[in-house]
């Protein structure tokens, strides 16, 4: 229903849109742009064009024919405009509704760090890799990308089917992102955590029972969130953040869904900037005495440059939680710390619990259609204490690092053209070149750290090449056992178990005369024991 009000007003917006730029022609406004000359004139004029035209139809015009073929070309060309602008919003809505997200694990290195700098240089790869050109964005609309923070435990009744239920609580991360682009975000990331990896999540995220938005109090040139160096190296917020999601107990994430803002957006940033520039410097010089000059809006002029010339972002805070007093309790946690502006709460038991429309935006991690342009705009700075990993002594809630980095192998490594390897790095399969597997190869390293696997992989390679005869010795059988099952079916195979031993020799059985096989048997053992009795054989 909401939608279809939308699509309706839509029109109705372009009916007096259509009939200001008519009045625009009719006043000269090409003209003017021909000239140089400014068109604001010509636009404020232009009601009055339109009224003085239409009012020469019907007065002066020799015929009643005449005029109303002038009204008719008239309503053609704004019903014209209005169908231009409702394909334009079809086509958004379809592409919209035909884009692909996929839910993305953060996989962080135990010893994975990132200074505020990197932080925002991180956010700023994210929008130049995003941003599409205005032409683009205008008729399939900009992709966005969510930055996810999930608590999970014992699920609750009303949230086990929105998450994905682990025996003990864990925190993890994650971003959603379109599909194909999953390379490039990961590569945004590894802007500022160089060894961090991303990887598919295997459940998905079910209908969230209760959604709480946060926005900005006032306009966005106002920053909300201030990332201090000193205490980010001491504690990042996300400590805190994580720790108040432990302790509700209760399953739930904050989901943080980015959308590049277009480049005129950044001119506009200026203009209102300036005007707050103009609007101080007004407010001083009408105050003669020196003493009446504010501190306050000087530190909120030195606060509002950091929003410019920074990479700007369409941003819808999301709390999700099984109800509303556990989303208010997390939110109280992003709204503790404030800036010259602050965050408040946006509840959605309208849009949400009444018309369901932030259930697929909240599952697809997607931003919202119509994005508020006065509060819902953030600065690369603003995010950067928003979304970032936590310390690396972290151990409030339990939060998994991997223990091996993602390093790629050196130039000179030998990379097979068929594209199985012995191991595989961030570029594909490696190897050891054949005429180096000759030598000797040692792999150090401690428990449960990959010695076996490393072989059993160098097994499977070797089985593949002819006239390569491959021994295994192994002392505890777990390697050999699985060297064994990667024996192609046409090879021959040969297997000596010395705890469970099934093969030997019978001297005895030797093609000899009787006589002679005693002779020996007795002669072997002589030399084997000499103080011992004579052996009979019968």
């Amino acid at each position: 229903m909401l939608r279809f009000l939308l699509w309706r007003l839509l029109g109705l917006i372009a009916i007096p849109a259509g009939l200001l730029l008519i009045a625009w022609f009719l006043g000269g406004g090409p003209g003017m742009v021909l000239r140089g000359s400014s068109t604001r004139s010509g636009l404020q004029h232009a009601p009055a064009a339109l009224w003085r035209f239409c009012g020469e139809l019907l007065l002066r015009s020799s015929s009643w024919e005449l005029a109303s073929t002038r009204v008719l070309a008239v309503l053609v060309l704004v019903a014209l405009a209005g169908a231009s602008l409702a394909l334009l919003a079809t086509a958004r809505w379809r592409s919209r509704r035909r884009r692909a997200y996929v839910r993305l694990r953060v996989e962080p290195y135990r010893t994975d760090t990132a200074s505020p700098e990197s932080l925002v240089a991180m956010f700023d790869a994210l929008h130049k890799r995003l941003l599409r050109r205005w032409w683009r964005r205008l008729a399939l609309g900009q992709p966005s990308v969510s930055l996810e923070v999930h608590h999970t435990c014992t699920p609750s009744s009303r949230l086990e089917a929105v998450q994905p239920c682990y025996d003990s609580p864990t925190v993890w991360l994650a971003v959603t992102c379109p599909r194909g682009m999953e390379g490039m975000v990961q590569a945004a990331l590894q802007t500022a955590y160089a060894n961090c990896r991303v990887r598919r999540c295997a459940h998905p995220i079910g209908v969230p029972p209760a959604v709480l938005r946060l926005k900005k109090q006032a306009e966005f040139i106002k920053r909300v969130k201030v990332l201090d160096r000193f205490e980010h190296e001491r504690a990042p917020p996300m400590n805190r953040l994580m720790t108040v999601m432990g302790a509700c107990g209760q399953p739930a994430f904050v989901q943080v869904a980015i959308t590049p803002t277009p480049a005129s957006f950044e001119r506009l940033a200026k203009h209102l900037y300036r005007r707050q520039e103009a609007q101080v410097s007004r407010e001083r010089r009408e105050h003669l005495q020196p003493r009446d000059r504010s501190m306050l809006a000087d530190s909120e002029l030195r606060g509002g440059l950091d929003v410019q010339h920074r990479a700007l972002f369409f941003v819808d805070i999301r709390v999700v939680a099984p109800d509303r007093g556990v989303c208010e309790r997390i939110a109280s946690e992003l709204r503790a710390e404030g800036a010259e502006n602050r965050l408040v709460e946006r509840g959605t038991a309208l849009r949400h619990g009444l018309l369901g429309l932030y259930g697929r935006r909240v599952q697809r991690g997607e931003g919202n259609p119509l994005p508020s342009l006065r509060t819902g705009v953030f600065a690369a700075t603003e995010l950067a204490p928003i979304w970032q990993l936590p310390s690396i002594d972290y151990m409030t809630v339990p939060f998994e690092r991997t223990p091996l980095p993602l390093a790629p192998a050196p130039p000179s490594i030998f990379r097979p053209r068929d594209g199985n390897g012995t191991l595989r790095d961030a570029h594909g399969a490696v190897s050891i070149h054949v005429e180096l597997r000759k030598q000797n190869t040692a792999v150090p390293g401690t428990v449960e750290q990959g010695k076996s696997s490393y072989l059993v992989a160098s097994v499977a390679e070797d089985l593949q090449r002819d006239r390569c005869a491959v021994i295994v010795l192994d002392p505890k059988g777990d390697a050999a056992e699985a060297a064994v099952s990667l024996v192609p079916t046409e090879r021959t195979c040969t297997l000596l178990d010395f705890a469970r031993p099934t093969c030997g020799f019978n001297p005895l059985a030797v093609d000899a005369p009787a006589d002679v096989i005693a002779d020996y048997v007795v002669a072997a053992l002589k030399n084997l024991f000499t103080d011992v009795n004579p052996i009979v054989l019968a």
